[in-house]
C-alpha cells in the first residue's frame, strides 16, 4: 500500500486559489451542473410519449430501454472519446458536444415521432444520438479537472461536482415530472436544449492554463493510440480494480434506477410526479453525501471511503427492498423506501467521488483521457447488462420481482464491501489487521480534526531500527507522527501515567509503546527501548522530553543520542508546527489545530561512533540531532531558536 500523503504533481501544478475562488473550476463546475440538468430534464417526457401510466404498460422495461439506449454509445465511443481527450483541447470537445446536443434536443419530439413505428425500441433511438455526444463530453471533463486544481483538492472537487450534478438531476426530475403532467413533451425537450447551450457558454468563458490547453500524447497521431488506454489498465492492477468497482456500482445503480418507477406505482400507488419526486430522494442522498465528502476533503483516504461506503449502500438498499415486502400502509412504506434511497445516495456518491479522485491522482495526464474512456466503457457495459436484462427479454410482468431485484443488489454490494476490506487489509504494510484499522482511524482523526498536512516526503525507512525524534508541542504529537508515517508502526516512549487509561491502554500495547516513569531514570524503560530497536523496530522519542509551553526554555535530552549510538539505529528528525498550546491532555486533544509535520534527512552520527561513548560525545550528538530538528521549522518559527545545552 503506497504512501497516501504523497502525490505526483499535475501538469501545470503551480499554486492555485481555493476551489470557489478558482474561476476555471467554478465555470467547469457550473457547466457540469447545467449539463446534468439537461441530461435528465426530459426523462419523464420520454416516458409520457409511451403512456407509461397505463396499468398494462410495463414501466420497468420502458425505463430500462431508455437508459440502455442513452448509454450504449459510451460502450463503443469510449476509447475514441478518451483518445480525443488526450489529443485535442478538452474544453473545445465539451463545448462542441454541448452545442450539438442542444441542436438535437430542439427537434427531439419530431425524432421520436419518426422512430415510433420501429418496434418496441424505436421511440428510444433518438437517445442513442444524444448519448453519443455525451460520451465525448465525459472523459474530456474528467481528464481536464485535475489540471485546473491542486492535487489535494481532488476529493473535495469531485464531491462538489457530484453534489451539484445531483442537485441538477433532482431539480430536473422534479421539473420533468411537473412538465410531463401539465405540458406536451416538446416543452421539456426545448428546455433541455437551452440547458445544453447554457453549458457551452459557461465552458467558453473558461481560460485553462496555457501549458495544459493542448495535451498531446507521444505518437497520438496514430490510431493505435486508441488501444493504449486498455494497455495501461491491463498493466496497472490498481487501476483495473478501481474499474471493477466502478462497473459494480453502475450495474447495481442501474438496476435500482430501473425499478424505482415500478415500486412507486405498484407498491406506493403513486404516479409521474411521485416517480420523479422519489428519485429526488436519491438526489437528496447524493447531495448529503457530496457535502460530507467535500467537508472531509482528503481526511478520509479514498480506499477506505470506498470500502465502508459499500457497506452503507448494502444496508440502505436492504431498507429500500424491505419496503417492497413489509405488510404496512402505503404511506409508511413510502417513508421507509425514501430513507433507504437517501442512504444509498449518501454512500453511492462517496464511492464514485473517491473512485474518480483516486483515478485522477494515479493516472498520468497524458493517459488520463484514454483511461477515463476505458472507465466509460466498463461502467457503460455494466449499465447495459443491467438494463438489458430487464429490457431486452420479453419478461411477463417483471415489475412483480422488483423487491427481489433490490435484495440481490443489497447482497452484491455487501459482498463487494467485504472483498474490498479483505484486499485492503491484505495489502497493508502494517503487521496486523487490528493495527491497520486503528492506524486508519488515527489518520482520519489527525487529518480531519487536527487538519494535519505533511510537508514534503516521509524519510522514515520502511525497515530496520529507526528513531523518529521531534519537538514536543501538544499531547496530539504522537498521533500526528504516526499519521504522517502510515506505512510503519512507530512505537513511542510515553509517560507512565497515560499508559493505563481505558481503551487508550489497549491501543498503546498494540503498537508496543514503552511507559516511562518520569523523573526516575527508568532503567527498565531504557532496556525495553534498546530491545525494541535491536529487533529492527521504529521508536518515537520527543527529544525535548515533555511538552514545551510557549516562552519556556527547551532543553534537549540525551536519550535519543544514547540509544542511537548504542544500537546503530537511524535517527530521523521531524518538526511539528501549527498546533496550539493548551494545558491539560483533554483540552489539548479537543482543540482544533492546523498541524504540519516535516521530516528531514537522517542525521549522520558516524563521527560519534568511533572511540569511547563519553558524555561529551553523547551531548555533542544530541546537539547535532536537535539542530536538525529545529532546522525543519517553518521560516520565522522555531528554526530561529538556538539549541540550549542538552540535559542529561
Amino acid at each position: 500500500m503506497g504512501d497516501p500523503m504523497s502525490h505526483t504533481p499535475a501538469v501545470g501544478d503551480e499554486p492555485r486559489p481555493s476551489l470557489l475562488r478558482n474561476r476555471n473550476f467554478v465555470l467547469l463546475w457550473s457547466a457540469y451542473g447545467v449539463s446534468a440538468l439537461g441530461d435528465h430534464l426530459s426523462e419523464m417526457a420520454v416516458l409520457k410519449t409511451q403512456d407509461a401510466l397505463l396499468a398494462d404498460v410495463d414501466v420497468t422495461s420502458l425505463n430500462a430501454r431508455m437508459t440502455f439506449m442513452f448509454f450504449l454509445p459510451f460502450l463503443f465511443l469510449g476509447p475514441f472519446a478518451g483518445w480525443l481527450a488526450d489529443r485535442a483541447p478538452r474544453r473545445a470537445i465539451m463545448i462542441l458536444a454541448d452545442m450539438i446536443r442542444g441542436a438535437i434536443m430542439m427537434g427531439f419530439a419530431g425524432l421520436i415521432a419518426r422512430t415510433q413505428g420501429w418496434g418496441t425500441w424505436g421511440p428510444f433511438f433518438p437517445l442513442l444520438i444524444v448519448g453519443g455526444f455525451a460520451a465525448l463530453f465525459s472523459p474530456a471533463r474528467s481528464a481536464l479537472l485535475p489540471t485546473l486544481i491542486q492535487p489535494h483538492q481532488l476529493i473535495r472537487a469531485n464531491g462538489m461536482i457530484a453534489g451539484l450534478g445531483i442537485i441538477a438531476t433532482m431539480a430536473a426530475n422534479l421539473a420533468g415530472g411537473m412538465l410531463a403532467r401539465h405540458y406536451a413533451p416538446a416543452v421539456a425537450f426545448q428546455l433541455d436544449a437551452a440547458s445544453f447551450l447554457a453549458s457551452a457558454v459557461l465552458l467558453a468563458l473558461m481560460r485553462p492554463p496555457r501549458s495544459i490547453s493542448h495535451v498531446r500524447a507521444v505518437g497520438a497521431h496514430r490510431l493505435t493510440e486508441l488501444a493504449r488506454g486498455f494497455s495501461y489498465v491491463r498493466q496497472h492492477r490498481r487501476v483495473g480494480q478501481l474499474l471493477i468497482i466502478a462497473g459494480l456500482v453502475w450495474f447495481c445503480g442501474s438496476l435500482v434506477n430501473s425499478v424505482v418507477p415500478a415500486v412507486v406505482r405498484d407498491v406506493y400507488g403513486m404516479e409521474y410526479q411521485a416517480m420523479s419526486g422519489f428519485r429526488a430522494f436519491l438526489g437528496l442522498g447524493f447531495i448529503v453525501g457530496a457535502t460530507i465528502i467535500s467537508i472531509l476533503g482528503d481526511a478520509l483516504r479514498s480506499e477506505i471511503a470506498i470500502t465502508w461506503a459499500f457497506f452503507g449502500i448494502s444496508i440502505s438498499i436492504g431498507v429500500f427492498a424491505g419496503s417492497a415486502f413489509l405488510p404496512l400502509p402505503a404511506d409508511t412504506l413510502f417513508v421507509i423506501g425514501a430513507v433507504g434511497v437517501v442512504g444509498s445516495g449518501v454512500f453511492g456518491v462517496a464511492v464514485m467521488a473517491s473512485f474518480d479522485s483516486l483515478l485522477q491522482r494515479i493516472v498520468p495526464d497524458h493517459y488520463r483521457g484514454r483511461v477515463f474512456g476505458v472507465r466509460d466503457v466498463c461502467t457503460t457495459a455494466s449499465l447495459l447488462v443491467a438494463t438489458g436484462l430487464l429490457g431486452i427479454p420479453q419478461w411477463e410482468r417483471v415489475d412483480r420481482w422488483v423487491g427481489w431485484i433490490l435484495a440481490g443488489v443489497a447482497v452484491a454490494t455487501l459482498a463487494a464491501g467485504v472483498t474490498n476490506l479483505l484486499i485492503r487489509l491484505r495489502r497493508s504494510d502494517l503487521p496486523r489487521h487490528a493495527i491497520t484499522l486503528a492506524a486508519n482511524l488515527n489518520e482520519f482523526l489527525a487529518k480531519f480534526w487536527w487538519r494535519l498536512q505533511r510537508t514534503g516526503p516521509s524519510t522514515v525507512p520502511r525497515a530496520g531500527p529507526v528513531i523518529v525524534t521531534a519537538n514536543h508541542t501538544s499531547p496530539a504529537d504522537p498521533s500526528l507522527i504516526c499519521a504522517a508515517v502510515p506505512y510503519r508502526v512507530v512505537s513511542f516512549m510515553i509517560a507512565a501515567e497515560y499508559a493505563n487509561w481505558p481503551i487508550w491502554r489497549s491501543f498503546l500495547r498494540m503498537i508496543e509503546c514503552i511507559p516511562v516513569r518520569r523523573g526516575t531514570g527508568d532503567a527498565n524503560a531504557t532496556q525495553q527501548a534498546l530491545r525494541h530497536l535491536r529487533e529492527g523496530k521504529a521508536l518515537g522519542i520527543f527529544i525535548e522530553g515533555g511538552i514545551v509551553a510557549p516562552g519556556e526554555a527547551a532543553r534537549p535530552r540525551d536519550g535519543v543520542a544514547s540509544l542511537a549510538l548504542r544500537t546503530g539505529a537511524v535517527v530521523v528528525p521531524a518538526h511539528i508546527s501549527g498546533t496550539k498550546y493548551r494545558p491539560g491532555m483533554l483540552r489539548a486533544c479537543l482543540s482544533r489545530h492546523r498541524a504540519r509535520v516535516r521530516f528531514g534527512r537522517p542525521v549522520d552520527l558516524r563521527e560519534f561512533t568511533e572511540g569511547e561513548r563519553s558524555k561529551e560525545a553523547i551531548r555533542a550528538a544530541t546537539r547535532k540531532i536537535y539542530a536538525a530538528v529545529l532546522a525543519l521549522a517553518p521560516q520565522g518559527g522555531a528554526a530561529q531558536e538556538t539549541p540550549t545545552e542538552p540535559s542529561p
